[in-house]
Parts: C-alpha cells; sequence; structure tokens
C-alpha cells in the first residue's frame, strides 16, 4: 500500500516574501524532500530522495545526556575497582551536580594512592562514557567544563547518510566557486525554521537534532544547523578545513577560505577563518554575523573544535 504524506511549514514573517516551502511525501521506502526557497532573491528549488530505513537509523540511539545516569555507572566502575581492597571502602557524599565520596580506611598511608587510582579511573571511565552516547566534555571560556554534543563525531558519522543530499547540491552547484557554493548552502539552511538553543551548560543536548532530524523535522537549533552545513560542505569541499565555534548560547561555522577587509574571521591555530552562521531566520551572508557575537569573536571569548 502507499503512504503519501505531505506537509508544509512556512518561516515566520520576517521572511514572509521568500518563504521557504517544505514538503515531505513518503512512498514505496523513500522519503522525498522538496524545497522551494530564494537566495539572493533568486527562485530556488531542492529535491532528493532518503531512504526511510536510513532516516530511521540515524542517530537514533541519541538522547539527552543524564548526569544522574553518568554518575550512577561511575559509582559502580569505583566500587567494583575498591572491591580488591578488603579493608577499605567508599562513602558516597550527597551532590545531585558532581559525583562525590570518602575514602574510609584504617590504613592512611594507603589514601594518596586510591585517590589517585579512583581520579584516574573517573577520567577514564567518563571518557567512555561520553564517547558512547556521542557527547564530549569542552572547555568554555565564560563557564569552565560543559558536556555537549560531539559535533566532530556526529558530523563525521552522518556523511554517508547525507550523500543524496549532497548530490542534489552538488548538482544544482557544479562549476560553482567555494564561497557560493557556501553562501548557497548556509542561505537554505538559515530559512529552515530556528530552533532555540537554550543554556549550553546545562542543556546537555536538549534540542540538538542530528543532521537527517534537523531535514525530517524541517527545524533546528544553531549546533543542529552549524553540523549539517558542515558535513555538506565536507562532502561538497573536502579540501577545505572547517571548526565549529563556540560562544555563550551559540554557535556557529568556521571556514578556511579566502577573507576580505570587511568579513567576520577568527584565527584558529595560526589560521585565518571565515565565519558562517546557518542559524537564521535572518539572512546573512559568509563573513556576516550578528553585532551581538562579534564582541566575543573579536576579543578570542570563545571555543572551538576543528572538524
Amino acid at each position: 500500500m502507499k503512504f503519501t504524506l505531505l506537509l508544509f511549514l512556512l518561516l515566520p514573517p520576517l521572511l514572509a516574501a521568500d518563504a521557504l516551502r517544505f514538503s515531505l511525501q513518503q512512498d514505496d521506502g523513500q522519503a522525498h524532500f522538496h524545497y522551494n526557497f530564494s537566495v539572493a532573491g533568486q527562485a530556488q528549488q531542492l529535491n532528493f530522495s532518503i531512504a526511510q530505513t536510513t532516516l530511521s537509523n540515524h542517530f537514533r540511539q541519541f538522547r539527552r545526556f543524564q548526569t544522574n545516569v553518568l554518575q550512577q555507572y561511575l559509582w559502580r566502575d569505583l566500587q567494583m575497582h575498591m572491591a580488591q581492597y578488603p579493608n577499605v571502602r567508599l562513602q558516597r557524599q550527597p551532590d545531585s551536580n558532581a559525583l562525590r565520596y570518602q575514602i574510609v580506611s584504617a590504613d592512611n598511608t594507603l589514601l594518596p594512592q586510591l585517590q589517585q587510582e579512583l581520579s584516574q579511573l573517573t577520567a577514564e571511565r567518563s571518557q567512555f562514557y561520553l564517547q558512547q552516547a556521542y557527547y564530549y566534555q569542552l572547555s568554555l571560556p565564560w563557564s569552565g567544563l560543559a558536556i555537549v554534543p560531539d559535533h566532530q563525531r556526529l558530523m563525521q558519522d552522518s556523511l554517508n547518510d547525507l550523500l543524496p543530499v549532497a548530490k542534489a547540491l552538488h548538482d544544482k552547484l557544479v562549476n560553482t566557486a567555494s564561497r557560493d557554493t557556501v553562501a548557497y548552502i548556509s542561505s537554505w539552511l538559515q530559512q529552515l525554521p530556528y530552533q532555540d538553543l537554550s543554556d549550553r551548560q546545562s542543556s546537555s543536548g536538549n534540542t540538538f537534532s542530528p543532521p537527517l532530524r534537523v531535514l525530517q523535522e524541517n527545524r533546528g537549533d544553531c549546533d543542529s544547523k552549524t553540523v549539517l552545513l558542515a558535513a555538506l560542505i565536507r562532502m561538497l569541499l573536502p579540501d577545505v578545513k572547517l571548526a565549529i565555534v563556540y560562544l555563550p548560547q551559540h554557535a556557529m561555522l568556521a571556514v578556511q577560505l579566502p577573507v576580505s577587509a570587511t568579513d567576520e574571521k577568527v584565527t584558529l591555530e595560526g589560521k585565518e577563518y571565515l565565519l558562517i552562521d546557518p542559524t537564521g531566520p535572518a539572512l546573512s551572508a559568509p563573513g556576516q554575523i550578528s553585532q551581538s557575537y562579534i564582541m566575543y569573536t573579536r576579543s578570542g571569548s570563545f571555543g572551538y573544535r576543528l572538524l
């Protein structure tokens, strides 16, 4: 039996004159994506199809990160490690934000060694559990350590699933200059409805959507759109170096393309990167970002990861 689903979504009135129109049709195991939008005032169409099984399996296990679950796993690991010391026990201390404990031993000379072992085990197992769940511990200038989705791996592991999208864009943008290619893709993503990002340090991936979910739901926050943009650029322009730039409650892409005197940019590890913000709903060209973020990018008050 053929099943067809039509879905049309419009952006807010800000872009009413050039509103993106989106339809999703499903039949015979395929999802057919159709977009009508504009780039630089010119009407555009973009169409591609993705297997339903690919959509269903795309990071299906990705979930909001739960600190209390990580603490439970770590507490179990620490107790198992301490089982080799029969005359020592761990006493857990109440704390909802961190795993705290006290080592109780009749032999105080063991305490420094045990504390070192437990600290090392905690670090190793934390990294293991975060990696399993596609999360990453990031150091941010304004708030210290934060656990965020592992955008680097999420981008890399999305490439195969995004091949139909990349092919459709390649067919449309063949022989187009690199900067114009980036501008085209960014403009399209800016016109997808925006989903707000709560505080980065406490959101723990609440609003992040992997790339195919952004397309399927036709919405995304700044992190989600940035990862999708990065993945598509990686496939279309594989020699162009990329980085994700983290700002307070925001993220954007940095692309190693030539910059002009009027472009907003950052210097990462001695190289200049052009800043691109695919978030929307405002349409902004490569090298143009909101004034509210310039104070951070120009002063170097941001975090980043090379992709």
